[in-house]
């Protein structure tokens, strides 16, 4: 690996390191350098497309990013820490006939972002959550299980949806602070839940049969998600048990704290982290 790369992938590592020190703390365990190298690249390409919206309401070069996004697909590598480091990644772990349609999810579900958000219906939300979410796992099945003996794009999406509905469920008062309204018209409209009292920020009884409406939905895609993971190496399995379970305790926190999504963002505390992650050791010691 020349200097030049390794610099790339350390400032990708910077960049899962600083924004989410929970996939950081649970994937930078993985043995494998290039499996984690190429996590680390696959991270700071989505964040930078994230936060192109969500940071700076920059349409006009996510649209530009786009493009070079095109251009590294053709073959050509656009400048930049982020595309150094995702072609070396593309060369361990990319083969010829890799799709690279995920990449390009990303973009399309920060330009939903872009604008005023309503979700309709529970499947126009589910299809989101796979633009924004569940392609983040289809860009790393091929780092996470290269050699898998069955097609593990159904995980990708089960964990994809858990993760964003979990998302949705902790931001519901930041989001729409933001003019971004991810709960259905039509289940709000089933629930009895209107928009006038979404603006109060008040926590009813409908709000809170509303929000378990979509938390059990999330919680059976953690539960499909988990069936998967014995398709995975050990290397990168205990890693993808511990994102899944520690974001699924996000749920049970705010339960515990009485639904208060609208001024209050939860997190499970580091001691609760290192609680799951004894007893996901111990789970998976049993099972090997």
């Amino acid at each position: 690996m020349t200097l030049t790369v390794a610099w790339s992938y350390h400032r990708c590592k910077q960049v899962i390191k600083k924004h989410s020190a929970s996939f950081f703390a649970a994937f930078s365990k993985i043995h494998d350098p290039k499996r984690r190298h190429g996590i680390y690249a696959v991270y700071a390409y989505c964040r930078y497309v994230d936060d192109l919206i969500d940071e700076h309401q920059d349409l006009p070069k996510l649209l530009a990013y786009k493009s070079e996004l095109d251009d590294f697909v053709k073959g050509y590598q656009p400048r930049g820490f982020r595309w150094r480091a995702l072609a070396d990644t593309r060369r361990h772990f990319y083969h010829q006939e890799t799709d690279f349609r995920p990449f390009y999810e990303m973009i399309e579900g920060q330009e939903f972002d872009a604008k005023d958000v309503r979700m309709q219906t529970l499947p126009q939300l589910l299809q989101y959550c796979d633009l924004v979410a569940s392609s983040v796992g289809k860009m790393l099945l091929p780092i996470l299980a290269p050699n898998a003996k069955i097609d593990l794009t159904p995980f990708a999406n089960a964990l994809g949806r858990a993760f964003q509905l979990t998302n949705i469920l902790r931001d519901i008062g930041e989001d729409f602070r933001l003019d971004r309204v991810y709960l259905p018209e039509a289940l709000m409209n089933e629930f009895g839940y209107d928009m006038d009292t979404l603006r109060n920020q008040t926590i009813t009884p409908e709000f809170i049969a509303l929000w378990e409406h979509l938390a059990k939905i999330a919680e059976t895609y953690y539960q499909e998600a988990k069936t998967y993971l014995k398709h995975f190496p050990k290397d990168t399995r205990l890693p993808l048990l511990a994102s899944l379970m520690i974001y699924r305790q996000i749920l049970t926190v705010i339960r515990q704290n009485q639904y208060q999504v609208m001024t209050t963002k939860h997190f499970v505390s580091q001691r609760d982290k290192m609680t799951l992650l004894e007893t996901i050791k111990k789970e998976m010691t049993t099972h090997e």
